[in-house]
């Protein structure tokens, strides 16, 4: 400095006298010059620097968000990391690990909404809960976050020893088809790298900037001292340039190759290494094409011979390169002829490695035609493989086969368990419905709990409907989840096609309506499409529409069927049965609209209205009795569902005035096992109000009597079925008995439903039966007939009509 320094100044003083300037004002300016220049140099290095800094970030970024997404982002449900299994949180864990055995990330966590490590390379951090921090904060709310950090700061206590300075990245997990932040990866990378890289751009620029500065001082000297100096200085400069240049092209993170006309290398930068695992020195002399795929080099040498043809010719493609480790890596690169370029003299290609970028790219095309919860065969998929096989059906003797699955009241899962337990259940249910077809056929989840199947060239002597029997029987046994056994059935239609002319769409439909037909014919069955079918279906849609109607135009009624006590022969009690009387049809059976009222949730208003009318009639009926009447309503199982159901029972109480005790809620085998932990605390509320509870239809379900135990239960029904075969001999009065002695040994009362015959009424007596309705005492009455009967107080036990009885034909059933 102090031999430039007096270099200026010998220049200064030879030319202060021709510029007419004083040695204070020249020192003055060249001093201000200095501090422009100075100040310029340090703003503009620092501006590169941040620049260079963001964009190394960002690169980090990109580069690890690729394979962090690609490999970890499918490992995630669409609920969120919060509700990750212990064996997904496992999986997810050994993901973790191997991404750090790689080298590239040092340490890796994701992150719940409340602070909790739900997974991490590093198993002392997993499952421990911190206070949420800004950046987790900010990364939850969608936005990325990064940073610098030292190895030795308090917050980095478990990532000490690993590195002295480290980029920490926040990247928000966003799951397919899904805005929501479903969790956040905590990334740490080395951060020597890139700090490196930008304390030496700093400099780099500080030299460059003031090289400028001092170019610009040489040309202030220039008044005084000529311009050789200045020219000389530039040449400096230059040269600085260029090794710069060199420098970066060293550094890029795009490998630079330059090949001869037969695709030797000539050169190739160092970033080889950290690519391909080989040294750029030992790559020299050889063949770039010799690592290519095997599959990838013929096209590939045509294309370096159609470059070399044409100067200047300009290429992009991708290929697949042998690593240094043996693996097949997807390779980006863009080739340019720059053979006739005196300075290049070549073949150059720029290429990077794209292979995270290309898995994650099949996943995506993999997701689009294949369902994300049970990674069977999605709609689209689907439709697209039934429209081939039609094409291919048309040319061949082999009819081919579509089964509609849709899992039988399985809204109840949802309801009752929650949507993630039924996801589990729906991935359980493709399981078992994979392993009944064969690798040729397609199966599919249509969406929600339905499933489609494509068979095509079907086994000799094995029809679709075989297949569908099959499909039922792979769902027969209870699946075991969470301690609990739940059961699904499902209802199949079946749709053949040989004709010319059908469309996917057209025998899809028809699979469905088929479908549709077996859940109106009482479920966990199949149907075989057939054209009539399409009328019934579209007569059912128009019932839902009166249905909607029907409760505010007052069509419904109720009718009562008698309870006997069986010993005396005196009536207890009465069943509240719900009938339609329809405007147009006339009279429309509970079988009819009854599952349609399920199905479209109106069984909840119409079942409120037969508690309500019925509650008011019995306290009605037990102001003018000589004794009390019992009344029975059967409950569904949507409104046993509802957690507010025992709050409107007592409701209902409340308003009409009828004592709980007088009030008896039947429900179905069925319907309490759909869930039985819930179906239990359900009646525990209803059992504290004092009302009574009734099992219906008694052993024609599969309760086991582990729960009948659990159950607060007062009474049981014995199906119509067993007393209708009292008089086919002792094996039927046998299993009636067997009904009676659980009873007893419960302390339960019984009903025998169903008594038609004389005989049959013996019978009952005989085994201590306790009650018993049916048609050999009365038929379902009307509000009035019932009121006669009961103010009559007389024996029951001879069948007579009796005014204001409905049809013997009118099924029981309510709402």
């Amino acid at each position: 400095m102090s031999a430039r320094r007096h270099l200026i100044q010998s220049l200064v003083i030879r030319r202060s006298l021709p510029l007419g300037l004083r040695p204070g004002l020249r020192a003055g300016v060249l001093f201000m010059c200095s501090l422009l220049v100075v100040g310029a140099a340090v703003a503009v290095s620092a501006n590169v620097s941040d620049h260079l800094a963001k964009a190394a970030v960002d690169e980090a970024v990109a580069s690890t968000e690729a394979v962090v997404r690609g490999l970890v982002d499918p490992m995630i449900k669409s609920a969120g990391v919060a509700t990750l299994t212990s064996g997904e949180a496992l999986a997810i864990d050994d993901e973790l690990e191997h991404l750090v055995g790689s080298g590239k990330i040092l340490r890796i966590k994701v992150w719940a909404a409340d602070g909790t490590v739900v997974a991490s390379d590093l198993a002392a951090l997993r499952g421990m809960r911190f206070p949420v921090d800004d950046d987790l904060t900010e990364a939850f709310e969608g936005n990325l976050q990064t940073g610098f950090t030292d190895g030795s700061a308090e917050e980095n206590l478990f990532e000490r020893g690993l590195a002295d300075r480290f980029l920490e990245m926040y990247l928000p997990i966003r799951l397919p088809g899904s805005s929501d932040v479903a969790g956040v990866y905590e990334i740490y990378q080395d951060a020597a790298q890139i700090e490196s890289q930008i304390d030496a751009t700093r400099r780099d620029v500080l030299v460059i900037v003031g090289a400028m500065a001092a170019a610009l001082l040489v040309l202030l000297f220039a008044a005084f001292s000529g311009a050789s100096r200045l020219l000389a200085r530039q040449n400096h400069q230059l040269r600085r340039s260029e090794e710069r240049f060199r420098s970066l092209v060293r550094n890029s993170i795009d490998v630079q190759l330059i090949t001869d006309a037969e695709g030797r290398i000539t050169y190739e930068s160092t970033a080889v290494e950290r690519v391909l695992g080989y040294r750029a020195e030992d790559r020299i002399g050889r063949n770039a094409l010799d690592d290519l795929h095997p599959d990838d080099r013929l096209w590939a040498e045509q294309m370096l011979a159609d470059v070399v043809r044409l100067p200047s010719a300009q290429v992009a493609a991708e290929v697949r390169v042998r690593h240094a480790d043996g693996t097949w890596l997807v390779i980006e690169a863009v080739a340019k002829n720059l053979l006739d370029d005196p300075a290049v003299g070549g073949i150059v290609v720029n290429y990077r490695d794209v292979t995270g970028r290309k898995a994650l790219e099949d996943e995506l095309k993999r997701q689009a035609f294949h369902d994300s919860l049970t990674g069977l065969a999605n709609r689209a998929l689907f439709a697209d493989r039934l429209q081939h096989a039609i094409t291919r059906a048309e040319r061949s003797p082999n009819a081919l086969a579509v089964l509609f699955v849709d899992l039988d009241d399985f809204k109840t899962v949802n309801d009752s368990l929650g949507h993630s337990e039924g996801d589990l259940l729906l991935i359980a249910v493709a399981d078992r419905l994979r392993a009944g077809v064969r690798a040729s056929d397609t199966i599919a989840r249509m969406g929600g709990d339905e499933f489609a199947i494509l068979i095509e060239d079907p086994i000799d002597g094995e029809t679709p409907m075989d297949v569908g029997r099959r499909m039922l029987a792979q769902l027969e046994p209870p699946f075991v989840h969470g301690g609990k056994e739940l059961f699904v059935r499902a209802s199949i239609g079946i749709a053949t096609t040989r004709s010319h002319g059908h469309t996917a769409d057209e025998v899809l439909r028809n699979a469905d309506v088929a479908m549709y037909t077996a859940k109106t014919n009482g479920k966990n069955r199949l149907e075989v499409f057939e054209p009539g079918m399409h009328t019934a279906v579209l007569t059912r849609l128009a019932l839902k529409g009166d249905l909607e109607r029907a409760l505010e135009r007052g069509e419904f009624t109720l009718v009562y069927q008698p309870i006997v006590r069986l010993g005396v022969g005196r009536l207890s009690g009465v069943e509240a049965l719900l009938r339609w009387q329809h405007r147009d049809r006339g009279t429309v059976g509970p079988a009819e609209f009854i599952p349609v009222a399920e199905e479209t949730g109106l069984i909840l208003p119409l079942g409120r209205w037969v508690l309500e009318h019925a509650c008011a009639q019995a306290a009605s009926w037990n102001k003018i009795s000589p004794r009390p009447i019992t009344m029975s309503v059967n409950v569904s199982g949507r409104q046993l569902q509802q957690p507010a159901f025992a709050a409107d029972v007592a409701a209902v109480l409340a308003s009409t005035g009828l004592a709980p005790e007088l009030l008896t809620l039947e429900l179905t085998e069925s319907v309490l096992m759909q869930d039985a932990e819930a179906a239990t605390a359900m009646l525990v509320d209803l059992k504290s109000l004092g009302v009574r509870l009734a099992i219906d239809d008694f052993g024609t379900g599969y309760s086991s009597l582990n729960y009948l135990r659990r159950f607060p239960i007062d009474e049981l029904k014995i199906d119509r079925s067993f007393v209708a075969g009292l008089d086919d001999g002792p094996t039927q009065s046998a299993v009636v008995l067997s009904i009676l002695r659980l009873s007893e040994t419960l302390h339960l009362e019984t009903v025998a439903e169903g008594i038609e015959e004389s005989s049959q009424l013996a019978v009952l007596r005989d085994l201590g039966a306790d009650f018993g309705q049916g048609y050999f005492f009365a038929y379902p009455l009307d509000a009035a007939a019932a009121t006669a009967l009961i103010v009559a107080d007389r024996q029951l036990g001879e069948p007579s009509a009796q005014p204001g009885m409905t049809s013997p034909r009118a099924d029981r059933h309510i709402a």
